[in-house]
């Protein structure tokens, strides 16, 4: 049952024809677009679920309502407003809404999405107060909303594969051939959940086809009764039956009796109803608030029921084996689907392996030779877009309008001139250590609020002047941050335009490589448990050693020694290296700069050659860097590609600058990528979760970048 299916298009299907009756304009709008968009009100546990249960049987869910959570995301990609007026002003073509609020709130919930104007209401919360009930009905009979609930299991329509609520996938569609699914089919109007399932195996077992399947609810007070409920679904033109599953207590049922036989018009079609309960004793509650027979009444038992329907001209029935020989019968000996079809659906279902265990991240794509941030190469944004605009698009997955950039601009260099935190630095620590100490003692950082992408810059500006410390140059007033962050850096006071052009684009190149970086990681484990931006980048920092990230220094130093060695004994650049490589290996030390655990040809290191030549600042030791590999595997028989360190390395050798300003142009330029991080995990992932980071899926958010 794996082959590809063939839905029915949502705009063809009971679940928009019920909307184009209550909000015909929305309607248009469906046939339109060919989709009906849904929201999830209340996202504790059971809403997150069940939200994702419901995007993968194939419902649209567009947006998630939780107040105090706005700005967040759910089921990876679903947005999450703090309202439903702000879900509408971006989502104005949300149909359906399933409320998930505890029953002291749902209420309120569910008045909301009804004054909006929002068509569909489904109210899964239960044990709701009667008088809020009342309160739900009275706004929904105001607007013409339909409402289903309290306490409904949901609704869903197997051949759009479109459900609302909690219903599972076990109702079979009809299916004129293999493979491709129809609308038409037996709709189910139901007061219980359970019975549903079993109705549906039933029918089923028969080739009885669901069209649509609608819980109504539970509890003593619903919104949606059968009078309501069973004349809107025959009306639906493809449904050819209706069945209801009733239940004892309450007077629906009775009710439902006295409008056949008021109103015979409007139930042209056959109609089956099951009741259970028969053997219930009075007064006893049996599991719904509403399946109580009050002692003495002569109306809400099985028998009353049961006279009142057949008094109608309904079928009545207590068991599913004669519910199938009802509906066949009504229907004439029909079948919708070969049975031996569902019986092989549910045995796949109930075979198929327990999912693996996964979680998602927009940020950045990672595969062998391959680099994507937000969905773009990142060696197409070396050179081309400047550090703040490649922050943008981390944290926010967009770049920054021109108005945008000029203000974060101003926001990074102002963060900047800020007072350095008098930590004290020992002369010989780690420049990523000193770096994570000033950040963690840097009180403006820690006090400074606002949006994410302005934090991020904020963040930024600060780690500026923490490496103006570092390399002791002054914070000096510049007419772009940019060419401030460059000047950090590099620990000079001064640097020429494409001097900065440089330096900036090598910056770009490291901004992140995804959720397998070491320094990644430390961070992300920092957020999950909650930990402040400050704290978990500058854990990220410190784990950025010589062993991860910390290579570009080392390697300048090499290209240096190599060019000097080739000057002094007058040797060709090759030689130079073949000699200095072989003298290292005999003394046990490394060659920084080569090799990569993921690329034979890592894409970012064309992109900086290329910005070196431009600039005019690749010399000896950019051209020692591209035959360095070839002498390594003179020397010693292995092929080890150049890596971005290598070439960072050999281009900060060429510029003359410190060594350790290769290492700065990494930390510097991941700070960028650890705070994309850092708002990513704490807006889409649990706390305290036990992440395992071979279960990360790159999966990229919905909408240009």
């Amino acid at each position: 049952m794996s082959e590809k299916i063939t839905c029915v298009p949502a705009p063809d299907g009971m679940l928009a024809y019920l909307i184009s009756r209550v909000r015909p304009t929305l309607a248009e709008r469906i046939r339109q677009t060919g989709r009906i968009e849904t929201a999830v009100i209340g996202l504790g546990g059971q809403g997150t679920r069940h939200a994702g249960l419901m995007k993968e049987f194939g419902t649209t869910v567009t947006a998630g309502i939780a107040p105090g959570q706005g700005g967040t995301t759910v089921c990876e990609t679903v947005p999450v407003y703090e309202s439903v007026a702000e879900m509408l002003r971006r989502h104005p073509d949300i149909a359906v809404v399933s409320v998930w609020k505890q029953y002291s709130t749902a209420a309120a919930a569910a008045i909301e999405a009804i004054d909006a104007g929002i068509p569909v209401v489904v109210l899964i919360s239960e044990g709701m107060p009667i008088r809020d009930v009342r309160s739900v009905l009275v706004a929904a009979r105001r607007k013409g909303t339909l409402v289903l609930g309290p306490n409904t299991p949901g609704i869903i329509f197997p051949p759009e594969h479109i459900k609302v609520g909690m219903l599972p996938d076990v109702f079979h569609p009809a299916e004129p051939e293999p493979g491709r699914f129809a609308p038409a089919g037996v709709t189910i109007c139901s007061r219980s959940g359970a019975i549903l399932y079993h109705m549906s195996d039933a029918l089923a077992s028969a080739g009885i086809a669901q069209n649509a399947v609608i819980g109504i609810g539970g509890d003593s007070a619903v919104s949606t009764t059968f009078p309501d409920i069973v004349p809107l679904v025959m009306a639906y033109p493809k449904t050819d039956l209706v069945v209801v599953a009733g239940e004892i207590g309450g007077c629906q049922e009775e009710r439902l009796a006295e409008d056949i036989r008021a109103y015979r018009e409007r139930y042209p079609k056959p109609l089956v109803a099951l009741i259970s309960g028969r053997c219930a004793p009075q007064g006893k509650t049996m599991g719904h608030a509403g399946a109580i027979v009050a002692p003495g009444s002569e109306y809400g038992t099985f028998a009353s029921k049961k006279a009142a329907l057949e008094a109608a001209g309904v079928t009545v029935v207590n068991s599913q084996y004669d519910l199938i020989e009802a509906v066949r019968k009504a229907l004439g000996g029909r079948t919708y689907f070969l049975p031996e079809r569902y019986y092989a659906r549910m045995k796949e279902t109930w075979e198929a392996p327990p999912p693996v265990p996964r979680w998602t991240t927009s940020i950045t794509r990672v595969a062998p030779n391959d680099v994507a941030v937000r969905g773009k190469p990142l060696q197409t944004l070396i050179g081309k877009r400047s550090l703040l605009e490649v922050t943008g698009l981390l944290v926010t997955g967009r770049f920054p309008g021109k108005s945008e950039l000029a203000r974060l601009d101003k926001l990074a260099r102002s963060a900047a001139a800020l007072p350095v935190p008098n930590v004290p630095l020992r002369a010989g620590d780690d420049l990523s250590k000193q770096l994570a100490a000033l950040l963690l003692g840097d009180t403006k950082l820690a006090a400074f609020d606002g949006p994410e992408l302005d934090r991020a810059v904020f963040c930024l500006g600060r780690a500026a002047a923490g490496l103006c410390r570092i390399f002791k140059v002054p914070v000096k007033p510049a007419k772009s941050f940019a060419l401030l962050a460059c000047r950090a850096v590099a620990g000079r006071a001064s640097l020429s335009e494409r001097e900065a052009k440089m330096l900036e684009a090598a910056m770009v190149a490291c901004v992140d490589h995804g959720v397998t970086a070491p320094s990644t990681q430390t961070a992300i484990l920092l957020s999950t448990v909650r930990a402040a931006l400050e704290v978990a980048v500058a854990g990220g920092i410190n784990a950025i050693t010589d062993v991860h990230g910390g290579a570009g220094a080392n390697a300048a130093q090499f290209f240096r020694e190599c060019a000097e060695l080739a000057h002094r004994e007058k040797l060709s650049p090759r030689a130079a290296a073949e000699k200095l490589i072989a003298e290292r290996m005999a003394a046990g030390a490394r060659i920084e700069g080569l090799g990569h655990r993921l690329h034979t040809r890592d894409p970012r290191r064309d992109a900086l050659y290329k910005m070196a030549k431009e600039t005019r600042l690749a010399g000896e030791c950019v051209e020692l860097s591209k035959i360095v590999s070839d002498a390594f595997k003179t020397v010693r028989g292995l092929t080890l590609p150049i890596n971005v360190d290598g070439v960072i390395g050999a281009i900060v050798a060429d510029m003359g600058l410190d060594p350790r300003a290769a290492k700065a142009l990494f930390v510097y330029g991941r700070i960028a990528g650890l705070a994309a991080h850092h708002f990513e995990e704490i807006s889409t992932q649990p706390a305290m979760r036990r992440v395992d980071f071979a279960q990360a899926v790159y999966k990229p958010a919905a909408g240009p970048v």
